[in-house]
């Protein structure tokens, strides 16, 4: 079968058909893959049963996979490349109400952008349908190019060149988790990052958002939370807003330049859902721009 891409909508989300990601993947699919994810930004590939190498095996091909630095104890897989997106607990039964950890994964409800609070963030993430409720809760997309596109003029001059203060506890707090350790807190010092960004391959500007920023370098505290909570709001309306519907198996992945997302609520407490997590950090090259 030849590859396919079959857009969700004009502009963003689509679902890419004709390959198997348990499988090596060509450098042409490789190419069709980072062309149709700097057009759509979102892409979902249904029906693959993969493995967690084979998971990292198609993750790494697009750079390197962020490496967790939360405390192991917090963790229930024990390789830090990825993340646990699920209700089960340690002893394979369903997370309590009041754990921990349901406390702590509460904020993916907020609208955010994956790992935003690193100095490397996330370039791209990949997300894995390894086990799903019967009616699997959607993820909700905002597709960030079409919100800074929306924008007056003069409010896109006015925010091109704020830069923004992103931190794990901030998004955190907001869910009502603060009990982190002392060695976390160290490991993960608040990242300074772009407003607005330019995507390296589209060219497209858009709002660079997420639960995770705290405040807007050189403002006032109060001016700049307004301002962020204003443009999360406008950039996460109706019309900037795709819903992802799960199928069992299916991987999808997305640019976290130009996407914030959110998790939306299910009956956790009597059925399993099970994701497998993994993100790919910006390069290098790339963060040198971002920084001047």
């Amino acid at each position: 079968m030849s590859v396919r891409v079959i857009p969700f909508t004009p502009t963003f989300g689509a679902e890419i058909e004709g390959l198997d990601l348990t499988r090596t993947l060509d450098p042409d699919s490789l190419e069709t893959i980072e062309q149709a994810l700097a057009q759509y930004s979102l892409l979902s590939f249904r029906n693959q049963k993969v493995s967690d190498e084979q998971q990292l095996a198609f993750s790494s091909r697009f750079g390197r996979v962020h490496q967790s630095v939360m405390d192991t104890a917090r963790r229930r897989l024990t390789d830090a490349r990825f993340g646990d997106v699920s209700n089960i607990a340690k002893d394979g039964g369903l997370l309590t109400k009041d754990s921990e950890r349901r406390k702590f994964s509460d904020a993916n409800q907020l609208w955010h952008t994956d790992l935003s609070f690193m100095a490397a963030p996330a370039r791209m993430t990949v997300l894995s349908a390894r086990q799903l409720p019967p009616v699997p809760p959607a993820t909700e997309y905002a597709d960030m190019r079409a919100a800074w596109d929306a924008l007056p003029p003069k409010q896109q001059r006015a925010l091109e060149g704020l830069r923004v203060e992103h931190s794990i506890f901030a998004s955190r707090a907001r869910a009502g988790f603060t009990e982190f350790s002392a060695e976390e807190r160290d490991k993960a010092p608040p990242a300074i990052q772009p407003l607005v960004r330019t995507h390296a391959r589209s060219g497209r500007k858009s709002l660079y958002l997420s639960s995770h920023a705290g405040c807007v370098v050189g403002m006032p505290e109060d001016e700049s939370r307004a301002l962020l909570a204003e443009l999360t709001d406008f950039a996460t309306q109706s019309q900037f807003v795709f819903s992802y519907s799960w199928q069992p198996y299916d991987l999808i992945c997305w640019d976290d330049s130009c996407t914030m997302h959110r998790a939306t609520p299910f009956d956790s407490e009597q059925h399993v859902r099970e994701l497998r997590w993994n993100a790919v950090c910006e390069p290098a090259a790339l963060l040198a721009t971002l920084s001047v």
